[in-house]
C-alpha cells in the first residue's frame, strides 16, 4: 500500500521513535551521507595515468627498450641510454637487441624523451635501487617572479614562466660531495623523483620550484648503508622567505661556514613573519605515513630514515638583498630489499624442486614473474627470453588503453593556440582554466592531450569549447568567488558547465570553468604528483565532471530527475491519483494523505513526534521515515525560515496566474509550485510512494539489505546520465568521446557517474527508507555539474542529452543507445498528457527565477527582462556537513541547473544553453550562491551586443 505509510504507528512506537531519531539526526542524518560517500568512491574509478603509462611500458619492452638484467640471484632492469647522444641521434642507442636504427629510433624518443618514458624510468630506478635517492630543490626564484608581470625567465633565454614551471625552465644550482671525503657526486640528470614514494612532498601553495637534483648514493653492499652527503649553494635573499626540500633527512646546515642551531619550536609561518628583515629558519623532517596511504606524511625528527621515503622542508630568509653561501647535509633514506634472496633462502632450508615454479618480483609499479630455477649463484642471463621473466607494469586491467598513433602539437581550440610547437599546453589555455581539461600537454602522462592523436585523415581534433565562452564563465566565478576573513585561497571550489542545448548540437560542452584556479608558479613535478596521488587535491582535479566526495551531492537541484521520474511513472501506470498530484488538482490535505505527511511542532531537526490527528495543511509540515524494522527514524522536512519553523506541505499552494503555474486564478499546488517552492516533503514524498515498498520483504514487511535493480529514480537518473562504466560502451568508444562515463583513453578525460545511492544493498539495520527519501530531495545521490548540465539540456530540448567536447563530425555517430530518445517515453495517445508534464517542470524552472518565492529570483531581479524571461532554472542546497562539523569555508555545496532559451532572438545569445553551478563548502544557499554566477556569465553575453 502506497499511502499513509505510517497511520498505524502506535504511540508506544511514536516515543520510541523520539529516542532512535536522537542517534540519528546528525550522527546518522550526516554519518549516512559519509557512508553514502564511501561507497561512491568505492564504484567511482578516480583517474590516473597509471593506464596510458602501462601501455608505454609494453610498447617500450617489446621493443627492447627495457629489457631484465639477471646476475646470480638478483634481478635488475636495463634500458636504453637518455643521454645528449640519445636525444641527437636516437638511432646509434643500443637496445637489448643491439643499435636501434631507424626501427628502434621511436623506442628510444618514446624512453628519453617523454613525460611518459620519463616516469618510466623512474620506476626502473625504484625497481633496481628502491629509495637510494638523494635529493634537493629550492624556489630562490619566487621573488623575483612576484615581482614580474611576467614571472621568471626561463633558462632557455627565450620562454618566461608564470602560471607553472615546467621541468627544466630553472635548472638546479647545487652541486653534491660525499660528506665524509668531499669527492664529488655526479647528479642523474635523466632522473625524476617518484610522485608515489614522495608525494608527500608535493605542494598546492608553493611556487616557483626548480628543477631536482638527483644523485644516487654510492651503497655499501656489505651493510646496505650509504654515507651522507653534502650539498652547496650560493642563494640572495629577497622579501620572501626561501624554501627547499630535499629526499633524505637533512642533519646539518652551514650558513657562511657556521653551523646553525635549529629550533624545533619555529614554524614556517615564523619564518614568514620575519622575511626580508633578519635571520630566521625552520626545519622540519617528514616520512611517507604508510598506514594513511599516498600522499601522507607524519613528522619524523630524530628517526631514522632508513626503510621508507623521507624528505625535510626547510624554511629560511635573511636580511633582503643579502647573499649568502649555505650548505646542507643530508642522510640518504634507503631501503634495499632482499626479497628474493630471502626467497631462495627460504627454499633451501627444505630443498625443494624449484622445477617450474615462478617467482613474483615487484617495487614500484612494476612486476617481475621469473622462472625460479634460473637463479644459480654461477648464472647470470641478459633480456626476457634468456632470464625466464616477464615484466608487467602494476595497473588494474581495466585500465589499460591503446596509445595514440600520433601525439597532437600546434593545437588550437577556435583559434586559440591551446597546445604549442612542443605539445606543451600554453600559458594562455592555462590562463583560461583549461589545464582541467588538457592537462600540462602531450607530455603529462594520463592527460587527455597526452591521450588524443591526429584523425586517420591526418586532421588535429576539433573541440566544441568556445574560448569567448570559457573566458565569460571563468570571469563570472571570479566575479563571485570569495573566502572567509578574506583569505587567498581556501578549500571551497566553485564550477561552471555550459553546454550546447539546440537540437542539432546539443551536449557540445561550450565552457568549464573552476575555480580555484592552480597557483600562481607551481611546478609541473607538483602538479603531477598531486594529480596521480591525490586527485582531488589537484589543480587539475576538473571538478567539472569528476567527483571525489560530498561536494558531488546535487541536493535539490535532483528534483529535476524526480519530477521525471513521477511523470514516467504517471505515462505508464496511468495512475491517475499522482496525475492529479502533479498537475495541481490534488489539494494540499489530499497529497498529505498520500505521502503519509503528518503534523508536529513548527521547529524540528531530523526527529518528531508526528500528530496524525491535525488535518490542517499549513500544520501537517513533518514526512517521518520509518526504520528498518519499523518506528521513526527520521522526520524530513522543508528547509526551515529564519526562526527555524518548517512550513507544511501547503506553502505550495498559489494562484496559478500569479505563481507562473497554470493560466487561472485557481489555487492549485501541484509540480510547477513543488518546483518554483523546492517542497522536500512533495518531493520526498514522491520518491517514497513510487519505490519504498521494493525496499521491504514482504514476508516480514521489514527493510532488507539486498540490491535493488528497478527502482524508479535510480533507472531515470541511469537514463539521463550513467551510472557506472560498462565493459560493452567502453569498447564502443573511441579517444574522441571526451568527457563520456565510458571513456577507455585516461581516467582525467572521464566523466564520474551519476548515483543514486538508495537501491544498493545496505548493513543490517540501516534505514533503507530514509537514503530514499534523501534521493527523491538529491542528497544520498552523487552528480557531477556536468550530470546536472546534461539533465537541464535534455529538459531543454526534450530528448536525452550526453555531453561531448570534439566535434560531432569527428567522434562519429552516437554509440550510445539512449542518446536522442525523447526524454519521456509517451505511450500511444498520451502525447496531450506528457507535454502536459514537461509543461509542469518548465514552468515550474521559469518560475524559480521570475515570480515571487522562486528560489532564485532574488539574484536575477534586475536583469533586462527579455533576458530573465528566457532563464529556466532549480536550486539546490545539499547541507554536506552539520554546521558543528562543516569547515570553515560553509557546510553546504550550492547548486543552480538549468537552460536559456533565446525563443526568437536574445542579444548576444543565438543557442539554447544549459547550465549548471556548484560551489562547494558554500556559506549559502544554491540561489543565492550560484545565481550571481550564472546571472553575470549570461549577462556578459547578453551585453556583449548591446
Amino acid at each position: 500500500m502506497k499511502a499513509r505509510f505510517l497511520r498505524t504507528i502506535s504511540y508506544q512506537s511514536v516515543t520510541l521513535a523520539a529516542l532512535v531519531g536522537l542517534l540519528y539526526v546528525g550522527a546518522h542524518y550526516f554519518a549516512d551521507t559519509v557512508k553514502a560517500n564511501r561507497i561512491w568512491m568505492e564504484r567511482v574509478e578516480i583517474p590516473s595515468a597509471l593506464a596510458f603509462d602501462a601501455s608505454t611500458f609494453n610498447f617500450l619492452v617489446e621493443g627492447g627498450a627495457i629489457w631484465p638484467l639477471r646476475d646470480g640471484v638478483s634481478l635488475a632492469l636495463g634500458h636504453a641510454a637518455c643521454n645528449t647522444l640519445a636525444l641527437r641521434s636516437p638511432e646509434t642507442v643500443t637496445l637489448v637487441s643491439g643499435v636501434a636504427g631507424e626501427a628502434g629510433r621511436k623506442y628510444v624518443r618514446e624512453l628519453c624523451e617523454s613525460a611518459q618514458g620519463e616516469r618510466i624510468r623512474e620506476q626502473v630506478a625504484t625497481f633496481n635501487q628502491s629509495y637510494r635517492i638523494v635529493a634537493i630543490s629550492d624556489n630562490r626564484q619566487s621573488d623575483a617572479a612576484w615581482k614580474s608581470s611576467d614571472g621568471v625567465a626561463c633558462a632557455d633565454g627565450v620562454s618566461h614562466a608564470r602560471l607553472f614551471v615546467p621541468a627544466r625552465c630553472l635548472p638546479n644550482k647545487w652541486e653534491a660531495t660525499v660528506a665524509a671525503d668531499g669527492r664529488a657526486v655526479q647528479s642523474v640528470s635523466t632522473a625524476t623523483i617518484s610522485k608515489f614514494d614522495y608525494a608527500f612532498l608535493a605542494s598546492e601553495s608553493d611556487s616557483f620550484f626548480g628543477d631536482w637534483k638527483v644523485v644516487a648514493p654510492v651503497i655499501d653492499t656489505q651493510t646496505g648503508q650509504a654515507s651522507e652527503y653534502r650539498f652547496r649553494t650560493s642563494l640572495t635573499f629577497g622579501a620572501m622567505p626561501i624554501s627547499i626540500r630535499t629526499i633524505g633527512a637533512v642533519r646539518g646546515i652551514w650558513i657562511n661556514g657556521q653551523a646553525l642551531t635549529i629550533e624545533p619550536d619555529v614554524t614556517f609561518e615564523d619564518v614568514a613573519a620575519e622575511a626580508g628583515s633578519r635571520f630566521a629558519v625552520s626545519l622540519q623532517v617528514f616520512c611517507a605515513d604508510d598506514a594513511r596511504g599516498t600522499g601522507k606524511r607524519k613528522r619524523c625528527e630524530g628517526e631514522s630514515p632508513r626503510g621508507r621515503p623521507t624528505g625535510t622542508l626547510i624554511s629560511l630568509t635573511e636580511r633582503s638583498g643579502k647573499t649568502a653561501e649555505l650548505e646542507l647535509v643530508i642522510e640518504p633514506s634507503i631501503k634495499i630489499d632482499r626479497g628474493l634472496r630471502r626467497h631462495l633462502a627460504d627454499l633451501g632450508k627444505s630443498n625443494p624442486e624449484t622445477e617450474g615454479k615462478m617467482v613474483n618480483l615487484g617495487f614500484g609499479r612494476i612486476r617481475a614473474t621469473c622462472e625460479l630455477a634460473a637463479f644459480t649463484t654461477d648464472n647470470s642471463a641478459v633480456g626476457l627470453k634468456d632470464t625466464g621473466c616477464q615484466l608487467n607494469w602494476n595497473v588494474p586491467g581495466n585500465q589499460t588503453v591503446e596509445r595514440p598513433s600520433e601525439p597532437l602539437e600546434g593545437l588550437e581550440i577556435g583559434g586559440l593556440p591551446v597546445l604549442d610547437t612542443q605539445g606543451a599546453l600554453t600559458q594562455k589555455a592555462f590562463e583560461l582554466g583549461l589545464g582541467g581539461l588538457l592537462g600540462l600537454g602531450t607530455g603529462d602522462s594520463g592527460s587527455v592531450a597526452a591521450a588524443l592523436s591526429k584523425t586517420d585523415q591526418g586532421q588535429d581534433p576539433v573541440f566544441t569549447i568556445i574560448p569567448d565562452y570559457q573566458e565569460k564563465a571563468l570571469a563570472a566565478l571570479t566575479q563571485n568567488y570569495t573566502c572567509p576573513k578574506g583569505e587567498e585561497r581556501c578549500s571551497r571550489r566553485a564550477d561552471l558547465v555550459i553546454l550546447d542545448a539546440t537540437d542539432v548540437n546539443a551536449g557540445d560542452v561550450l565552457a568549464v570553468a573552476s575555480l580555484p584556479q592552480p597557483r600562481t608558479g607551481m611546478s609541473a613535478w607538483d602538479i603531477e604528483t598531486l594529480e596521480l596521488t591525490a586527485s582531488s587535491k589537484s589543480p587539475l582535479a576538473a571538478y567539472g565532471w569528476r567527483n571525489y566526495d560530498l561536494r558531488g551531492t546535487p541536493g535539490s537541484a535532483f528534483k529535476l530527475v524526480t519530477a521525471l521520474t513521477a511523470s514516467q511513472y504517471v505515462l505508464d501506470s496511468g495512475d491517475k491519483t499522482l496525475e492529479g498530484v502533479l498537475l495541481g488538482k490534488a489539494s494540499p490535505l489530499e497529497m498529505a494523505d498520500l505521502f503519509g505527511i503528518a503534523a508536529t511542532r513548527p521547529a524540528f531537526n531530523g526527529r518528531c513526534k508526528p500528530n496524525y490527528d491535525v488535518r490542517d495543511p499549513n500544520k501537517m509540515n513533518a514526512l517521518p521515515i520509518p526504520g528498518a524494522r519499523g518506528g521513526v527514524v527520521f522526520c524530513m522536512g522543508n528547509s526551515s525560515s529564519s526562526s527555524g519553523a518548517r512550513s507544511g506541505i501547503a506553502h505550495i499552494l498559489e494562484l496559478g496566474v500569479e505563481s507562473g503555474c497554470g493560466t487561472t486564478k485557481t489555487p492549485r499546488a501541484g509540480l510547477c509550485e513543488a518546483m518554483k517552492r523546492s517542497s522536500n516533503l512533495y518531493f520526498a514524498g514522491i520518491a517514497m510512494y513510487l519505490d519504498a515498498d521494493k525496499l521491504l520483504d514482504p514476508t516480514t514487511g521489514f527493510e532488507h539489505t539486498d540490491l535493488v535493480t528497478d527502482l524508479l529514480l535510480a533507472k531515470t537518473s541511469e537514463r539521463l546520465f550513467p551510472a557506472e562504466r560498462s565493459a560493452d560502451a567502453v569498447e564502443r568508444k573511441t579517444e574522441f568521446d571526451v568527457l563520456d562515463v565510458n571513456y577507455p583513453a585516461t581516467g582525467r578525460g572521464r566523466a564520474s557517474p551519476m548515483i543514486v545511492e538508495a537501491g544498493l544493498p545496505v548493513p543490517r539495520g540501516e534505514p533503507r527508507r530514509l537514503r530514499l527519501a534523501r534521493g527523491g530531495i538529491g542528497l544520498s545521490v552523487s552528480a557531477s555539474p556536468l550530470a546536472m548540465a546534461s539533465v537541464a539540456a535534455s529538459v531543454a530540448t526534450g530528448r536525452i542529452v550526453r555531453p561531448h567536447v570534439v566535434l560531432k563530425d569527428q567522434r562519429g555517430p552516437s554509440n550510445d543507445p539512449a542518446e536522442g530518445e525523447p526524454i519521456l517515453v509517451v505511450p500511444d495517445g498520451k502525447q496531450p498528457l506528457a507535454d502536459l508534464l514537461m509543461r509542469e517542470i518548465r514552468d515550474g524552472m521559469a518560475a524559480v527565477v521570475r515570480k515571487s518565492g522562486g528560489t532564485s529570483r532574488s539574484a536575477f531581479a534586475k536583469v533586462p527582462e527579455e533576458l530573465r524571461n528566457a532563464i529556466f532554472a532549480k536550486t539546490g542546497t545539499a547541507p554536506v556537513f552539520t554546521h558543528a562539523t562543516a569547515p570553515p569555508d560553509g557546510p553546504y555545496a550550492s547548486w543552480l541547473v538549468g537552460y536559456v532559451d533565446p525563443g526568437a532572438g536574445l542579444s548576444g545569445i543565438d543557442r539554447k544553453l544549459a547550465f549548471a553551478c556548484r560551489v562547494a563548502f558554500s556559506p549559502s544557499y544554491g540561489g543565492s550562491v550560484c545565481g550571481p554566477i550564472v546571472r553575470d556569465f549570461l549577462l556578459a553575453l547578453y551585453e556583449a551586443e548591446q
